[in-house]
């Protein structure tokens, strides 16, 4: 059984036209938002209650910024699911030591909690000598110092 000439052409050009069409190209687009921008946007969806679009912003943030991971720790706190608020409030200070609000509200989680306040009490300390320069924040880390102290005395009279 022997093909046409025609017919090997026609063959020909199908295999050509599908081969190009098959083939799929895939593509990687970046993130077009910086960390900043998420956190933005997760900001404002928190403040109108679409807690689950605030978090997804956070989760993106946090690739680059320690920031997510405090304000995803801040969701976790407001809806008491303070297991994912500490692990997130860890997750920001390992990526940002000298981020004082973590330390600060890690230490207001574990007063919540009735536990660890001597680790809370330190916490909150290392806060005020990272923003020793900020007034307004020291004092705000002053204000759960004295209640985490307030605990402390009446557990340990």
């Amino acid at each position: 059984m022997s093909l046409s000439n025609r017919h090997i052409y026609s063959l020909f050009l199908i295999i050509v036209f599908l081969s190009g069409c098959s083939i799929p190209k895939i593509v990687i687009l970046q993130d077009p938002l910086t960390a900043e921008e998420h956190l933005q946007l997760g900001l404002s969806y928190e403040k109108k209650g679409l807690l689950q679009e605030a978090i997804e912003h956070y989760k993106e943030a946090s690739k680059r910024d320690a920031r997510g991971f405090l304000f995803l720790g801040n969701i976790y706190l407001t809806t008491n699911d303070y297991d994912k608020a500490e692990e997130n409030y860890k997750k920001a200070l390992k990526k940002d030591s000298k981020l004082a609000d973590a330390y600060n509200n890690l230490a207001w989680l574990y007063y919540l909690k009735g536990e660890k306040l001597d680790i809370a009490e330190e916490l909150v300390n290392k806060a005020i000598q990272i923003e020793q320069d900020k007034p307004e924040k020291v004092k705000q880390y002053e204000d759960t110092l004295k209640k985490i102290r307030e605990r402390l005395k009446t557990e340990n009279p």
